[in-house]
This record gives C-alpha cells, structure tokens and sequence, in this order.
C-alpha cells in the first residue's frame, strides 16, 4: 500500500488516501488494509468478475445472487443506484461491499456517451459520496477501497479527482463516522490518474457537499439506494 497523501478534516481527522495496484482484493483484506470495497456492477473482465468468488466466500452470499443483482443494476436498472452487500458472515474479513453504478451501466448513458467523452463529473462524485456514505453509516467501514467504475481502460483524472473531493466532503461533515484508509485498487487506474489529488485544497475552501435525493428499495432480498440530483443546480459539470 503506497500513500498519497493525509486528508485533515474540518473535524480534526486524519483519513490516509492511497492505492495498492498490485496485491489481490483477498490479500488487502487478509493484511486487514480493507474492510469494504467498492466496485462496479460490471462483471466479466472487471474487479467484480475477478473477485466475485472471493465476495461470495466472504460474505457469505451466493456467488449467483450477486452475479444476478449486478446484471440487474447494470443492464436493465435505468437509474443511477448502488446495491449494499452486508456481511452475512461472521468470520468473513469484510463487513460488506457495494455494487456501484459505472460509465457502462444503462444509467449511465441519460449523461454522456461512454468511452467518447469526458467523465461526467456529477455522475462519478455523487457515486462515490453515496457509496462513501452506505459503506460507513450502513456498513460500519473504515478502511475502504474503491475500484474504477469507468469503462475498461477508461479511467481519467477526474473521475479520480471526483472520488476524493467527495471523500473530503463526507470526513468534513460533523457526526460522519470516521474514516482510517481509502484506497483506490485494481485494475485501469494508475499512479498519473492520482496526480490531481494532491492538489486538491484540502482544507475546507473548495464548494461543501450538495445533499441530493435519495430512494431506498429491495430487490432481491438485496438494498437498492438510488440517486437524483437532476433537480439540483449543476455546478460540478
């Protein structure tokens, strides 16, 4: 695990953001560098495909089930929506992790064409400050790890950028739980993508978090929280 850089928060916390590219899902939370990961709901040749038996046994879910609601969040859910996956099991080292919508969900297309344009910022920050938000109020996360949720090898800085300005506004909220780590891991993303980070003003001057609407629903047996901020103005886009 390499760090990038000690996010101080307005309530005086210290949240460690770094990355490990190269060690497994299953070994970072063997070390116990991870307690929840957030990947796309994309399976197949992704962080989900390659990790999925690895979810299952943890977690103590069947691998079909998550194989199946995944399919369902990507392929015919219309809105933008995150599944939580609590820990059904005891002795699993994970306390969850969450199916998040990406740039190749249906949802994702009412925004941008994916793979031929750049992120869509309010897509890739609303999702990760949800998600932030599920993992550490609903979970009881502390040491988090997020995948890419862009398309294959389409990762940019900005989406990036995006998932930590939306970590640094969940720390700077009082009453949040803290966060210890928060790691971004697997594959697309390398050391380059993490450049904007650190230039990020981390100490409270950039715009505060916007609260938008959320819904929650079951599908499945599973928890489905879903995302609008079209109502809201759009000034991150």
């Amino acid at each position: 695990m390499q760090s990038i850089l000690n996010l101080q928060s307005k309530q005086s916390t210290t949240t460690l953001i770094g990355y490990d590219f190269t060690a497994s899902f299953e070994k970072l939370a063997e070390r116990g560098d991870v307690d929840c990961f957030i990947v796309s709901t994309e399976d197949g040749f992704s962080p989900l495909g390659a990790n999925r038996d690895f979810f299952a046994a943890d977690l103590g879910i069947n691998d079909d089930d998550i194989r199946r609601i995944a399919d369902w969040n990507r392929f015919r859910n219309d809105e933008v929506s995150l599944i939580g996956l609590p820990s059904r099991n005891p002795a699993g080292k994970l306390r969850g992790v969450v199916l998040a919508a990406s740039e190749t969900s249906l949802c994702y297309e009412q925004f941008a064409p994916a793979f031929h344009s750049m992120p869509y910022r309010d897509f890739y920050y609303n999702v990760a400050y949800e998600s932030i938000s599920y993992a550490a109020k609903s979970l009881g996360a502390r040491k988090m790890a997020i995948s890419h949720l862009s398309g294959s090898g389409n990762f940019h800085e900005d989406i990036a950028t995006c998932m930590a300005e939306a970590l640094a506004h969940f720390c700077d909220e009082a009453n949040n739980p803290k966060i210890d780590s928060f790691l971004f891991v697997g594959c697309c993303i390398e050391k380059y993508h993490l450049n904007g980070i650190s230039r990020l003003n981390m100490e409270g001057e950039i715009n505060g978090h916007r609260d938008i609407l959320t819904k929650k629903s079951k599908k499945n047996g599973f928890e489905v929280i879903s995302l609008d901020w079209r109502e809201l103005p759009d000034t991150r886009h």
